[in-house]
């Protein structure tokens, strides 16, 4: 049976994979919005829940929609700056290299490249009900 600690190891191992794997790949060229990476199954006490890692790249100029997540969300900047918020907060600057988190059940209410110029890309570590979908309407 895993405890909280072995948890939170394996999570993050499988983020750190992931990151790995997409360096390794050398992505260029132009990329789907949102792109599942990985999906997979946890076991013990996380038995019937996934662990999915998502691509999300967003355009200069575009704004994501209001939305939740069927899991908590932990997010890493890969290129640009993100304009970020959750629950009608004051939204924040997230730069490449830093981190976001979004609690289950969290409202993502902001959700934009920070450059109306640039996108920004961004990798989405969520855990959840296993076969739940990425994103659901708010």
């Amino acid at each position: 049976m895993m405890n909280d600690e072995t948890t939170r190891r394996h999570a993050a191992g499988l983020l750190v994979s992931g990151l790995m794997a997409l360096h390794a790949a050398g992505q260029t060229g132009t990329r789907p919005p949102v792109r599942e990476l990985a999906r997979q199954a946890l076991a013990g006490s996380n038995e019937g829940m996934e662990a999915i890692l998502v691509e999300v790249t967003t355009p200069g100029g575009a704004t994501s929609k209001t939305h939740r997540h069927p899991g908590f969300v932990l997010g890493y900047v890969l290129e640009g700056t993100l304009r970020f918020a959750i629950n009608g907060e004051a939204q924040r600057l997230v730069k490449t290299g830093e981190t976001f988190f979004e609690p289950l059940g969290a409202l993502h209410t902001t959700g934009a490249s920070a450059d109306a110029n640039a996108p920004v890309r961004f990798l989405a570590f969520i855990v959840a009900p296993a076969g739940s979908p990425v994103v659901t309407p708010a």
